[in-house]
């Protein structure tokens, strides 16, 4: 009976889903709902005044939710601090004006930090030895993130090579609304087409730089799915068949 109720227990059940005492309360958890407010308010809000405003206040809780979650790791946590502040700032700063050179420096920081973020998910995920909602939140992440990352690089070479891609995935809207923010959505939209392997069509690389980042991004994704996801798949297997014994 003791034994029954102590795997029942609140803490017992908090720490089965990774959420318990320090990591309280899911720090991938978190960082995978802010993913999630961000990629369905793009789409949602992209016609509307106030687009840029949603805009740069969900890709501020992604970063700073990446902050969040990796706080206790000095060398990413350095890395990212260093970085975090020109795609704030950059952010912060396209609310006002719209600049060619602010809207190239924030892409690139803003770029580099879902960069490093997501090579410290994966690293993470290549040294747990169990596997919790926690675990499969930073699976999660490490797979969208990737997919924003590149949406980024793409807006990046758009920005440098104009015309790189078939489609004109820049909106030029009227008033001071930089480019990028009004866009941003196109260029996440094609990322995770190139991700997923999907291939509509509707939008071509034609540049070498896009090109080669489409392919990049194409095979990232099928080597996540076949090395990282059946990892953690082995390791839940693994785990329920020593509980089994």
């Amino acid at each position: 009976m003791s034994e029954s109720s102590s795997v029942l227990s609140q803490s017992a059940l908090w720490r089965r889903l990774g959420l318990a005492h320090h990591n309280w309360p899911g720090r991938f958890t978190v960082l995978l709902m802010a993913i999630l407010l961000f990629l369905t308010t793009q789409p949602i809000f992209s016609q509307h005044d106030f687009a840029e405003n949603v805009v740069s206040v969900s890709i501020s809780l992604v970063l700073l939710s990446a902050l969040y979650a990796f706080r206790a790791t000095r060398i990413y946590f350095v890395f990212a601090l260093i970085l975090i502040v020109p795609s704030l700032g950059g952010r912060i700063a396209l609310l006002f004006t719209s600049s060619p050179t602010i809207e190239f420096v924030s892409a690139i920081s803003s770029c580099l930090f879902l960069a490093v973020t997501v090579i410290a998910l994966i690293s993470r995920l290549f040294i747990v030895r169990s596997v919790t909602l926690d675990t499969i939140s930073a699976g999660i992440c490490a797979y969208l993130l990737t997919a924003v990352a590149f949406s980024y690089a793409f807006a990046v070479v758009e920005l440098r090579h104009p015309s790189s891609f078939s489609a004109a995935l820049f909106e030029r809207t009227a008033g001071n609304v930089a480019p990028l923010v009004a866009s941003l959505h196109n260029f996440i939209y094609y990322s995770f087409v190139c991700l997923t392997t999907t291939g509509f069509g509707d939008i071509v690389p034609i540049s070498q730089g896009a090109r080669s980042l489409s392919v990049m991004e194409s095979v990232f994704g099928q080597l996540y799915v076949a090395i990282l996801i059946a990892r953690l798949v082995s390791l839940q297997v693994a785990e329920s068949m020593m509980k089994e014994q």
